[in-house]
């Protein structure tokens, strides 16, 4: 029994250790993306727009500007015809 659970004991290290490798580098990223979103510095938020308008295009030529739009028009309708029932 203290064999198996040895065993188990080994594979959930190697398990975490490989996890661990893996993360390392988001580490980093995840640092980077707090410091953008404090805004530290005082370039972050022009660059932050210069970024989102160069994906623009590309979210656009997969529908999804679109899709969006389309789903707010239809929550505008639904907030429209229910003022039109209160008012009524």
């Amino acid at each position: 029994m203290a064999e198996g659970d040895n065993r188990s004991t080994n594979l959930l290290a190697a398990e975490t250790a490989n996890l661990e490798e893996q993360l390392q580098g988001w580490g980093e990223v995840m640092l980077m993306a707090d410091k953008v979103l404090r805004w530290e510095r005082a370039w972050f938020p022009p660059a932050i727009m210069v970024t989102f308008l160069l994906l623009l295009p590309g979210l656009n030529q997969h529908g999804i500007i679109s899709k969006y739009i389309g789903m707010a028009k239809r929550e505008i309708n639904k907030l429209l015809k229910q003022k039109e029932k209160k008012n009524e």
